[in-house]
């Protein structure tokens, strides 16, 4: 049930990478002690608890208390030693992992699996000690997702249990070998925080995007973020990739239309960033970071479709006059799917609504004014 993954150059996988080389000790919810408190009695199980959210999901900045479910529950316990007059009757695996869909949208939410069975192995191998780390500690620089680990007794109080840790801060197999003898017997997803809204999940919209200028340096598909296909909780900090090829545009007979809003004043520093440069004892100078310093997002606004005549302006928009040189502040802009016989293609337009007021299709030109007043109608 665990995953070993190797590290990747996201925040998690850089921290997770930085403590492994530093000695292995101090993970999260590992302790490197040989002491580990006795656990606290809480009423009830609770997976969304906002301090169990892992700096690896990804979450909006700014999220709306209704939007935020983690919001209206308490912090769960440390995670502690099981009490000796405990008596389990389940045990809940909760995995910050996963994506939950209703009338709302797209939901980050977590897994709880339920297993029941002979506990007893499992309250001897949670018993055990964790080790302590050596002297200049050799270990490998791999990443454990290990599941917040939950015990509940015949009267509904749970416990948060600590995972017995190595001398490397991983997870003992003993614990995963007595949770693997238990049985199944329910599964659960729980939403956390809303990522993607369902008017942009309709539309097939991303949440946040890049905007229009910097799709000729990276590519329109590397700057969009919380993605509405897959798992949430991928994808941390956009990641170049070359630009689209140009296709043809010619028989296009439909378009989605993508909406989204800048705020020039805006921090262009994304959070994750931010955060990266804070880490102890990690170190990135600017031409490191490079361009990522000075990406600029829009946030969804709306979503339409083009009439079949705003439509067949397409095919000559795309190859209209370049633009000339401009600096003007952008707070709108539009990204637009162009669709033949109803599929959409895979290569969108984007437009500029104000500011400079340009069109994005593997170059920068010069709207029609017609498609712009479609587009701003």
């Amino acid at each position: 049930m665990a995953q070993q993954l190797p590290a990747r150059f996201t925040l998690a996988g850089a921290v997770t990478l930085a403590l492994l080389l530093s000695g292995c000790a101090g993970l999260p919810g590992y302790p490197a002690a040989t002491g580990t408190p006795v656990a606290q009695l809480v009423a009830d199980v609770d997976c969304q608890a906002p301090n169990l959210k892992n700096n690896w999901m990804v979450f909006r900045e700014g999220a709306l208390p209704q939007t935020d479910l983690t919001a209206t529950h308490p912090d769960a316990p440390e995670p502690g030693m099981v009490p000796t007059d405990f008596e389990p009757v389940a045990v809940h695996l909760c995995t910050l992992f996963g994506s939950v869909d209703d009338d709302q949208g797209r939901w980050a939410a977590v897994t709880v699996e339920t297993r029941t069975g002979d506990f007893g192995p499992l309250l001897s191998a949670l018993a055990e000690p964790s080790d302590q780390a050596g002297f200049n500690q050799a270990c490998t620089a791999d990443m454990e997702f290990v599941p917040e680990l939950w015990l509940e007794n015949a009267a509904g109080e749970a416990m948060r249990a600590a995972w017995p840790s190595t001398a490397c801060g991983k997870t003992k197999r003993a614990t995963w070998t007595a949770l693997e003898k238990l049985a199944l017997t329910d599964t659960v997803k729980l939403p956390l925080v809303l990522e993607v809204t369902r008017p942009a999940l309709d539309a097939g919209c991303v949440m946040s995007a890049g905007t229009p200028e910097q799709s000729l340096q990276f590519g329109v598909t590397g700057l969009q973020t919380n993605v509405t296909t897959g798992e949430v909780g991928e994808n941390v900090l956009p990641v170049p990739v070359p630009p689209a090829e140009i296709v043809s545009y010619d028989g296009v007979d439909g378009a989605s239309v993508c909406f989204y809003t800048v705020d020039p004043a805006a921090e262009s520093e994304p959070r994750e960033l931010r955060e990266l440069r804070d880490v102890d004892g990690m170190e990135f100078s600017d031409d490191a970071l490079g361009s990522m310093l000075s990406l600029q997002f829009g946030t969804f606004e709306s979503a339409t479709t083009l009439s079949a005549d705003a439509a067949a302006l397409l095919p000559a928009a795309a190859s209209a006059l370049p633009a000339p040189e401009c600096t003007a502040d952008l707070t709108r802009f539009a990204v637009l799917w162009p669709q033949r016989v109803g599929t959409r293609l895979g290569s969108p337009i984007q437009v500029e609504l104000d500011g400079c007021q340009r069109l994005f299709a593997g170059a920068a030109f010069v709207p029609a004014p017609a498609l712009l007043a479609a587009l701003n109608g």
